[in-house]
């Protein structure tokens, strides 16, 4: 229903103007969920992808993107370890995390001096699936947190074809699905029976709790530079900055850092 309420509010633009960008980076994550480990889990990457579409009016801006990002995290350096009772020797492996983001928003956009502002609502949909690695055991985890948040974003010029932005949304109403207290329960074990990828996310999704920002507090931030290389092209370089912390059934903290180039065309 909001989706459908924000499509609509979308024939409100007028003079419209869609830039679709193209983002490549690298990742800093640091993780730590007490479900799985009290260690916190570090890690650096360089597979950070993001695309953006956007459309601008005179009066309102709109928007949708998909981010990922994947990590090998670890608290302590690999080491070799070996089996009983075959006496094999092995090489413990790091953790892999896959975190995807959607999204999809709505602002309105005035003007105050050299400022151009734009406030409005966005749709943040973050799952991120979890494999923790502890030599010959593994364990599958999962956080899913879909937001209803409000967002905020300033943009100014910086030089002659230059312009700097910066943006920050915060959730006020999330729906929320995440690990069991015993990893994997009979639940989980129920709802990844049908050994369907979709048939599973969507049980997983469907154990979730509408919460509030008492239990949830998500903050996402950037800051970004962009110049103008002709009529349609743009690039520039863009940092992100996203903070997690969740309280149920145990305490979730996760830092994450992103840094990329961001090339956009105007058409």
């Amino acid at each position: 229903m909001l989706v459908a309420a924000f499509i609509g509010m979308a024939g409100l633009l007028s003079g419209q103007q869609n830039i679709l960008s193209l983002g490549l980076g690298g990742s800093r994550i640091d993780r730590q969920d007490l479900i799985f480990s009290p260690f916190v889990q570090s890690g650096t990457s360089a597979s950070h992808f993001d695309l953006r579409w956007e459309r601008k009016g005179s009066r309102f801006v709109q928007f949708a993107g998909i981010r990922y990002s994947g990590f090998s995290a670890s608290r302590f350096n690999a080491f070799q370890y070996t089996t009983k009772p075959d006496a094999a020797v092995k090489t413990t492996l790091p953790h892999a995390f896959t975190f995807v983001k959607l999204e999809y928003g709505l602002g309105k956009t005035w003007q105050s001096g050299r400022f151009t502002f734009s406030g409005g609502g966005v749709l943040e949909n973050n799952v991120q699936a979890l494999n923790y690695q502890y030599g010959e055991s593994s364990f599958f985890g999962y956080f899913m947190a879909f937001s209803l948040s409000p967002r905020l974003d300033i943009t100014w010029p910086a030089g002659k074809n230059g312009r700097l932005n910066a943006e920050i949304s915060f959730p006020l109403l999330s729906w929320v699905a995440r690990s069991p207290y015993l990893v994997n329960d009979d639940e989980f074990i129920k709802n990844a029976s049908s050994h369907s990828g979709l048939r599973t996310f969507a049980e997983l999704a469907s154990d979730g709790k509408l919460q509030f920002p008492d239990q949830l507090q998500q903050l996402n931030a950037g800051l970004g530079y962009s110049r103008q290389l002709g009529a349609r092209w743009t690039a520039g370089l863009h940092y992100g900055f996203q903070f997690v912390r969740h309280t149920d059934p145990l305490t979730l903290l996760s830092y994450q850092h992103d840094l990329r180039i961001q090339i956009g065309r105007r058409f």
